[in-house]
């Protein structure tokens, strides 16, 4: 534990060394200035065993004793230069992500290409925090390796440098680089269920604000961003196309999520219980808005519209908002 403290200046000291000399970009190219290639503990063993070996002969004098360790050390110089190549000429790019939501798990994909006709086997990669996933590119030029992250916070989520390594062929040295890539998921508020839009409003003014008549007074035709639930599905049945019903007394449909509405809650936990009642407002097929400090987002709905107030919420008081 001692001897641990101590090296702990000089980890952080050569992590910050290492950290601005790692390749960055969205594509990178490993190369022999980005590839780092050390032993293993059964590489050391081996050496070990080399040395043992050539004692051996130099006190017996035996010849066979001397053929086989130099037949040893130059099949230990033979694996470093295939395990170098093992990752020489590979290009790793940020393929695609997938946000998700405050505690769960993002996604993150990453394109892995050959830049020539080399077989390359038993490539490790992985994220702080991820599993690794082991590929290999015998057939195919290219491959789609999907890496899980558990998401800490709301906003932009860089999970940070792609381990990659490979210890083929024989497992006595490893060959691996830290890549830098540009890949950023969209990380939305955790969903809490917040007090009911007909409990947290103040007089006229509720979380959700909503005016509806009720009498039914007739048909008209279906466009898009009006609530699936007042499609006439008995008179689509009979072949009459997508009707929707219209209501009397009819003043708006719009549902409106609104910032100043939840005045006892902290920041996060209102962001939570918006985008609580957004999804489920989306769910339903009703037209909802935003009202919050900075931003007003009309009622509308479909994916398009959720996928907007999600994001304005995910980035909400964060600087350098994208």
């Amino acid at each position: 534990m001692v001897f641990t403290s101590a090296l702990a200046p000089f980890r952080r000291l050569f992590n910050e060394w290492a950290e601005k000399r790692r390749p960055k970009g969205q594509s990178v190219l490993l190369n022999q200035k980005r590839i780092f290639i050390l032993p293993t503990l059964a590489g050391w063993g081996f050496l070990l065993l080399c040395i043992t070996i050539f004692l051996v002969g130099v006190n017996y004098q035996n010849n066979l004793v001397y053929a086989l360790v130099f037949f040893l050390i130059a099949l230990g110089v033979l694996t470093i230069h295939y395990t170098f190549l093992n990752l020489s000429g590979l290009r790793v790019s940020a393929y695609q992500t997938n946000g998700c939501h405050v505690g769960e798990v993002a996604e993150f994909c990453l394109r892995i290409e050959r830049s020539n006709r080399r077989h390359y086997e038993g490539v490790s990669l992985s994220l702080a925090g991820s599993v690794t996933e082991t590929v290999s590119l015998v057939e195919d030029d290219h491959i789609d390796v999907k890496l899980f992250v558990v998401a800490p916070t709301r906003g932009y989520f860089n999970p940070g440098a792609v381990h990659i390594a490979t210890v083929y062929p024989f497992g006595l040295f490893k060959a691996w680089s830290w890549l830098q890539i540009d890949q950023k998921a969209l990380i939305f508020p955790k969903v809490l269920k917040g007090p009911s839009p007909q409990l947290s409003g103040q007089g006229d003014k509720g979380a959700a604000h909503r005016e509806q008549g009720d009498d039914f007074s007739g048909l008209e035709e279906y466009r898009p961003g009006m609530p699936t639930r007042h499609i006439a599905w008995k008179q689509f049945a009979q072949g009459r196309g997508v009707l929707s019903k219209k209501y009397s007394g009819q003043k708006s449909n719009n549902t409106w999520l609104c910032w100043n509405d939840w005045p006892d809650l902290s920041t996060e936990r209102r962001l939570s219980v918006l985008c609580y009642w957004a999804l489920r407002l989306n769910r339903q097929g009703e037209n909802y808005g935003l009202d919050m400090p900075g931003l007003n987002l009309v009622p509308t709905t479909g994916q398009a519209h959720l996928h907007k107030v999600l994001s304005a919420l995910a980035c909400y008081g964060q600087e350098g908002e994208e």
